[in-house]
């Protein structure tokens, strides 16, 4: 017989779970950062959470050096180089009327917004950022192949000149791009480490068993 009043152990326990369970799912994610988390990971494909923070500094590292090769290459190749390489004789583009040296600025900005609105398209699932991404790759490609295209069709430029103007432009526009991937990845796995630190789970799957159960089923029962 229970004295009024008191209560029973199962009732303590039953409450302290629900309590756990409250507090466990107050620290979920919600179903969009858990989908964006999953998408993440299946496409870096980490080990565990160690590799994650390896790969954060690996591609931070990298990222880093991508971007002052990018300066230094724009400073020597643009900067200083204007007069040896004949900028002055590049002619106008036709969208804009820019000069090379200012053509050399535009392209490495509008190949970043590319890649950062391509990759938030692609870990989103959003169709018109993509389709947005899309539109600045082929603007940043036609200020590339402009200078060659005077020569080919024109006479204002001579051919060694435009083809050696298109070429820095895409060393530039092919550096700023890897740049900002790995810049991107990144700051993405950080987010992900972030929030599965204070996960009750772990959420990484196990890659190399999947694949090995593939090849397993793949190979088929011996006869």
């Amino acid at each position: 017989m229970m004295v009024l009043g008191e209560e029973s152990p199962d009732t303590g326990e039953n409450t302290s779970q629900q309590g756990i369970a409250a507090a466990a799912k107050e620290e979920l994610p919600s179903n969009d950062a858990l989908e964006l988390m999953e998408s993440i990971l299946q496409r870096l494909r980490p080990k565990d959470r160690h590799e994650i923070r390896d790969m954060i500094t690996n591609r931070g590292w990298l990222s880093g050096v991508l971007l002052m090769m990018s300066g230094l290459f724009w400073w020597i190749a643009v900067g200083k180089g204007a007069d040896a390489l004949n900028n002055s004789e590049m002619p106008l583009s036709l969208l804009g009327e820019f000069d090379f040296s200012t053509l050399a600025k535009i392209v490495p900005v509008i190949v970043f917004l590319a890649t950062v609105v391509w990759s938030v398209g692609r870990e989103r699932g959003h169709a018109p950022m993509s389709n947005i991404g899309g539109l600045l790759v082929v603007l940043a490609i036609y200020y590339i192949l402009e200078p060659l295209g005077f020569a080919l069709l024109t006479d204002q430029v001579d051919i060694q000149t435009a083809l050696f103007g298109s070429l820095r432009l895409l060393a530039l526009a092919v550096m700023i791009h890897y740049s900002a991937k790995l810049f991107i990845d990144a700051w993405l796995l950080q987010w992900v480490r972030i929030q599965m630190i204070h996960m009750p789970v772990d959420l990484i799957p196990n890659f190399h068993e999947s694949s090995d159960m593939g090849q397993a089923d793949e190979g088929g029962p011996s006869a």
